[in-house]
């Protein structure tokens, strides 16, 4: 399937996170942030790929065990090229 973009139900899924970034919010969401955030990512690198190369999609949960700041989720996606 080709990339056409990133719907607003992944803003509103961000914003939304930014607000209550609790395990229980993301639970509640998963097939949101699935659906509008990471099919649409993996589309992207998936078109990307002829030109960049191969891509690593990062996982969207912080390591918390050593942060004084306890926001289990990352508020943005990030994606590396090698």
């Amino acid at each position: 399937m080709a990339f056409t973009g990133f719907p607003e139900a992944a803003l509103d899924f961000y914003d939304d996170l930014e607000i209550d970034n609790s395990k229980v919010y993301w639970e509640l969401h998963k097939g949101t942030y699935r659906t509008a955030v990471a099919v649409p990512m993996a589309e992207l690198t998936d078109e990307l790929a002829a030109e960049f190369g191969s891509a690593k999609i990062f996982r969207p949960y912080r390591d918390v065990r050593f942060s004084k700041a306890r926001r289990t989720q990352y508020t943005r996606r990030y994606v590396s090229y090698r």
